[in-house]
């Protein structure tokens, strides 16, 4: 351990990447990307240059053996990056931390680490565990936790942007504003930091405009800071070198700030790695132009998940989601002329019956597309922070699945997903531990490999 000196120091990287689903995407891979952020973050720094960065991730529910791993490391600084599916290991992984090394900071960041979902029955109290949480963007802050002189609270009170647990509750330090430019986000592609063959990452702009309550998204500050077009260009081109099956568009929608739309298609003009590959990525229906439409025509994009949530408008009212029926179905026919479009909607959505479910749930098989239920989740920034009082929500701690609201009994609930069960089965398709594929009704032959098809299935 190297102590005061921050450019010696060891900082131990912690994740849990889960193997996907019911084996849906065959042979194809997803690393972890957000933790690579935060590890390029780190070496980008040159107040940081001789600084030595273990990433732990170890694929399974393994306590002990985290345990052991980042102990041997011997790091004077650990950082967890946590989702819904890693939260039970990685707290118990960080719990166990501080009984073995009682004064080890630990800071936890990723899309779960909220003051909100610490004081869930399960993980409470925090104080007992970690010294710090990052709510947001943390590429620039894990900079400045790295660089203290001291890992003291008084230390961590002087950063920016942070959440500290304390007997009296959270604390939050002076807010930080959003990083004004995205270009400076080191990359992990061009650090060398993400494996050879897996399935590529990409970000063109950070938040949402919209504000819709079940969604994450939703709480986002929303800018119009967008990467650069040279920024994404070379990160086209550094995904060739990766040799990457398929490119995940990280974005709330392709088509929802069109600054960054627009350097995408021209970064592909000048790499042209998008029509060597797959993109996955999620678009919004009611304002797709002819110019998104071009674009997904010239790159032969291989799919494009289209958020339906619900055909009531009423309930998406409650949600806070805009909605436009009309030009809704214009944009699903359209989309579907040109790529494989696969249709989003939500199970037991506060707000909604089952009988309006089911009608959503015809009403998307109707159309010319893949359908995708998920059981709606209780997630941080979203229905466990912003949900209407009305709706007496209860939900599964661990899980965060709902379990009842207004409108839907447990009963209920547990019918509606044994009938997901059987009918999608039935069709052909798919059943997860939270969500329900159909294939599309009438297959045309697509331009190119369908998603599926290229992961083998």
């Amino acid at each position: 351990m190297s102590g005061s000196n921050p450019a010696a120091r060891r900082v131990a990287l912690v994740c849990l990447t889960p193997r996907p689903d019911a084996q849906e995407l065959g042979p194809l891979r997803l690393p972890s990307f957000g933790i690579r952020r935060i590890h390029a973050s780190l070496l980008a720094d040159p107040d940081l240059a001789g600084i030595r960065v273990a990433l732990v991730d170890r694929r399974a529910e393994d306590v002990a053996g985290y345990v052991e791993e980042i102990l041997a490391f011997e790091p004077d600084l650990v950082g967890f990056s946590i989702y819904v599916w890693s939260a039970p290991t990685l707290i118990a992984v960080a719990r166990a931390l501080r009984e073995r090394r009682p004064s080890l900071p630990i800071v936890f960041g990723g899309p779960s680490a909220r003051s909100a979902f610490f004081d869930l029955e399960p993980y409470s109290p925090a104080l007992t565990y970690l010294d710090a949480l990052v709510e947001g963007d943390g590429e620039e802050i894990i900079q400045d936790i790295a660089k203290l002189p001291a890992f003291s609270r008084a230390a961590f009170e002087s950063v920016r942007g942070l959440t500290l647990p304390g007997p009296a509750g959270w604390v939050r330090t002076e807010r930080r504003p959003q990083i004004a430019s995205l270009d400076r986000i080191a990359s992990p592609y061009a650090h060398g930091l993400m494996p050879r063959g897996g399935v590529a990452y990409l970000e063109t702009f950070r938040g949402c405009p919209l504000s819709c309550r079940f969604c994450e998204w939703g709480s986002k500050e929303n800018t119009k800071a967008t990467f650069s077009a040279e920024y994404v260009a070379r990160e086209l081109d550094a995904f060739r070198r990766h040799e990457a099956p398929a490119v995940f568009l990280l974005d709330a929608g392709l088509n929802l700030n069109i600054g960054a739309f627009r350097n995408l298609r021209l970064a592909n003009q000048r790499s042209g790695f998008l029509k060597e590959t797959l993109l996955w990525a999620e678009i919004y229906p009611s304002i797709v132009r002819d110019e998104h439409l071009a674009f997904i025509e010239e790159i032969g994009t291989a799919y494009l998940g289209v958020g339906m949530q619900s055909m009531d408008p009423a309930v998406l009212r409650l949600h806070d989601r805009p909605t436009d029926s009309p030009r809704f179905e214009a944009a699903v026919r359209a989309l579907a002329r040109v790529t494989n479009i696969e249709l989003q909607i939500i199970a037991a959505l506060p707000g909604d019956t089952p009988e309006g479910f089911r009608r959503t749930l015809d009403y998307a098989l109707s159309l010319p597309a893949a359908v995708r239920v998920y059981h709606c989740l209780v997630l941080p920034d979203a229905l466990l922070t912003r949900s209407r009082p009305e709706w007496d929500i209860r939900f599964d701690p661990v899980t965060l699945t709902l379990q009842s609201c207004a409108g839907w009994s447990e009963e209920a609930v547990a019918r509606t997903r044994a009938e997901l069960r059987a009918r999608a089965l039935a069709a052909g398709g798919k059943a997860g531990e939270f969500w329900w594929s159909f294939p599309r009704q009438q297959e045309r032959q697509p331009s190119r490999p369908s998603w599926r098809q290229a992961a083998g299935r």
